[in-house]
């Protein structure tokens, strides 16, 4: 479990720096772009959470 921690520990702060340099291109002050990063942010960890859940799905039905 605590390497579970310590891997979305580092997982979410570099999907944020990646998020805010995504972002950082179409804004042009900070504030809208740390608004719109946190945002984008969110909406991968939604993504990455439900990848991960297909492929625990997958290996339930075909490895278990």
């Amino acid at each position: 479990m605590t390497g579970l921690l310590f891997r979305l520990a580092i997982y979410v702060p570099v999907l944020f720096l990646i998020a805010v340099v995504v972002v950082g291109q179409r804004h042009v002050t900070a504030r809208e772009t740390i608004r719109e990063a946190v945002g984008r942010t969110g909406r991968w960890l939604a993504y990455t959470g439900v990848l991960v859940l297909i492929a625990l799905l997958i290996t339930w039905l075909f490895i278990d």
